[in-house]
């Protein structure tokens, strides 16, 4: 324990020299140093000393400091108590401003204001912001652009359907087209090469697209067709099964009249004839299997390969798809007929990516074999199961033909699902912040594009490496790189 070299001199008798040491020589008066000296058994040179050090110590403490709260400095000791407390704590706390403070308190002991964090956070995502306006895209983009709404605030989410990198995720007072046209402008002039763009057909989205008068091809997208007719199939499948148990109850219902079986409690009450619930019951069967036969016949119709690796042919394609919609439009059910409307409304854009794919390997087919060519398909059609590569698994002379394929059917570009997804993942940030803050979407952007995923054909890559970029920093390089910039930003 730190004790005085000379107990008798405690910590009120030296505060009391110190300052009687401090006054000015006119004021001590002549002989006190001697006097003190006397009375204390000190040197000369100690009580000098002792003053000399008063004055530094009331310097320090008196010199101007940083304005705020002081900083907790010291070292922070990371062992499994601290490690449990987090994981312990986190999921407690939502990461609202309100959320961070309480995390803060709890996990390291420290308090900040709601007005410090929310500058913080502000600060941070103006950092995120300048990352991202500065990354790079070396590969053609194959564009998805969607919105997404916070109550009445949109915002364009476009993503690359090849790596999954956002590359626009920023709000907006307005969803029309000079707002969407010059979002594409801005990721043009950026160095964004668009090679196709997939929307869901909406008015602000296309109105953007002309008003930047952007040469791209635009496509219909997919996803929400193919997503429709999902839906469509369960609300057949429920439909048959409710006709199916009306039926059966009917029967049951009939047998215990007809004496031929009978059951504890009362007689079973029906609403619908025998004969009626076994006529709903057929025509609710035939329709759902009409309906799965024809769906799947245009899902196949509109798949780049046939089952057996053939590329599909867009004339048998087209010839489907208009016997399909002839064939849903004659089952008399709105919502059928107008899934049907929606497939001839955009039949020629549906298979537009189809026909530029065969155009572009019409040079490379002209003297490649059926056989060869369904081998080439049937390899792609399963080259993740059977972990295929090129260089590996297909003969030299082969090789070039089968790098053209591939590559062409890589770009067959014809859904938004991977905007929708990331929709999915935002939606849960937006909804517990109840808006879009300036700075949310950016950090959340800067995230995403350099996290890396952990399952899947992407795993272990990020979007940014997938995206061309092999020397791009890591999640934990480019967060240390806005924390650097912020530190830096922050006043003296």
């Amino acid at each position: 324990m730190a004790a005085y070299r000379l107990p008798e001199l405690d910590l009120a008798t030296r505060i009391e020299i110190a300052l009687e040491m401090r006054r000015p020589r006119a004021e001590r008066g002549w002989g006190r140093v001697c006097e003190l000296q006397r009375r204390y058994g000190v040197s000369r040179t100690w009580l000098y000393d002792l003053g000399a050090r008063a004055e530094a110590a009331l310097a320090t403490a008196l010199a101007p400091q940083p304005a705020g709260r002081p900083v907790a400095a010291g070292p922070l000791l990371v062992d499994q108590a601290l490690i449990d407390r987090f994981i312990t704590v986190l999921p407690m706390t939502p990461g609202t401003v309100r959320g961070i403070q309480t995390s803060l308190t709890l996990i390291l002991g420290v308090r900040r204001s709601v007005g410090y964090i929310s500058t913080t956070l502000a600060a941070a995502g103006e950092q995120a912001q300048a990352l991202n306006l500065r990354l790079s895209v070396p590969l053609p983009v194959l564009g998805e652009a969607d919105e997404i709404f916070q109550g009445r605030q949109p915002c364009l989410t476009v993503v690359d359907g090849r790596s999954f990198l956002a590359l626009n995720l920023a709000p907006a007072e307005h969803r029309d087209g000079t707002t969407w046209g010059v979002t594409y402008l801005d990721l043009v002039a950026r160095g964004v090469r668009f090679q196709d763009l997939v929307t869901d057909q909406g008015s602000g989205l296309l109105a953007g697209v002309r008003e930047a008068q952007l040469t791209m091809p635009v496509r219909p997208d997919v996803f929400h067709l193919l997503d429709e007719g999902a839906r469509l199939t369960g609300q057949l499948e429920r439909a048959a099964y409710g006709a199916l148990t009306t039926a059966e109850r009917a029967r049951r219902a009939a047998a215990e009249a007809q004496g031929r079986r009978r059951r504890r409690g009362p007689h079973l009450k029906v609403t619908v004839p025998l004969a009626e619930a076994e006529a709903a019951e057929a025509q609710a069967i035939a329709r759902l299997e009409a309906w799965s036969w024809l769906y799947g016949e245009i899902r196949q119709a509109l798949q780049p390969l046939t089952p057996t690796g053939r590329l599909t042919d867009v004339a048998a394609a087209q010839a489907t798809l208009e016997t399909a919609v002839a064939l849903l439009r004659s089952m008399g059910q709105t919502a059928i007929t107008a899934f049907a409307d929606q497939i001839a409304q955009h039949l020629t854009a549906l298979l537009a990516p189809l026909t530029a794919a065969l155009q572009q390997l019409a040079p490379w087919r002209h003297n490649l074999d059926a056989t060869t060519e369904a081998f080439i398909g049937w390899a792609w059609q399963h080259r993740q199961a059977l972990q295929l590569t090129i260089t590996q698994d297909f003969a030299p002379a082969l090789q070039p033909i089968v790098r053209v394929f591939w590559t062409t059917l890589a770009l067959l570009h014809r859904a938004s699902s991977l905007a929708e997804s990331l929709h999915s993942w935002l939606r849960p940030y937006l909804t517990m912040h109840r808006g879009m803050p300036q700075w949310l979407l950016p950090l959340l952007q800067l995230f995403w594009n350099h996290h890396e995923f952990a399952r899947g054909k992407r795993a272990g890559s990020s979007p940014v490496h997938l995206a061309g970029n092999a020397e791009a920093p890591s999640l934990v390089e480019v967060l240390e790189q806005l924390l650097q910039n912020l530190a830096a930003a922050r006043p003296a």
